[in-house]
């Protein structure tokens, strides 16, 4: 894969991986050389269903090699068997969870041929971290009574409860548990992501 091929669709095997992890798979297939070029895949990161791979191209007859981001989301279960799809940085994928020790690996943006939304992609990187950052600070400033106010409805599976505002119960194992005001019986957790642009309204002292 060079950065800019578009790869549509999901490839799937029939069974699911159980000999080696979905990273491994991928680090694998995509260290490969050809007449033309050199791939090799330096570092793996696997954060929920997406794969961040930092991979070292180097063109046959170039001067200089370089490292760009491969992206891969994929499904590993009985049910679908594995499965992914792969992208990268050019491509600007919506993927921006890509931890520290991958984007430190990456070439400058100007250094890759190509190098399409990667500049976009990697600011967006950044700022997913800040707002990683600042929903932890948040989830942990809660004080008991605490008014939380979302953006929009949290959707709760089959209970049927849907609610945008919130009272602080406690922490349980420093998770913040809350109950819907319409629903104080009902105990709940809340996603950081969500919590991140949540208003809170203190509870008067």
């Amino acid at each position: 894969m060079n950065p800019g091929e578009t790869t549509m669709g999901w490839l799937f095997h029939n069974d699911m991986l159980q000999s080696q992890t979905p990273a491994e798979y991928i680090a694998e297939q995509y260290s490969r050389e050809t007449d033309v070029y050199k791939a090799n895949v330096l570092a793996t990161a696997t954060v929920g269903g997406t794969i961040y791979a930092a991979i070292r191209n180097e063109f046959k007859g170039a001067t200089a090699a370089y490292v760009f981001c491969g992206v891969f989301l994929f499904k590993n279960n009985k049910r679908d068997g594995f499965g992914y799809k792969s992208s990268d940085e050019a491509m600007g994928p919506c993927e921006v969870d890509c931890p520290d020790r991958i984007m430190r690996l990456l070439s400058p943006v100007e250094d890759i041929p190509d190098p399409g939304y990667a500049a976009e992609w990697r600011a967006n990187v950044t700022a997913a971290k800040s707002r990683r950052l600042a929903a932890r600070k948040q989830a942990a400033s809660f004080r008991q009574g605490d008014t939380i106010r979302l953006r929009h409805p949290a959707q709760f599976g089959k209970t049927g409860i849907s609610a945008d505002a919130f009272t602080f119960i406690e922490y349980r194992k420093r998770t913040p548990v809350f109950a819907p005001l319409s629903h104080p019986h009902f105990l709940c957790r809340l996603s950081r992501a969500t919590l991140a642009t949540a208003v809170i309204e203190r509870r008067a002292t």
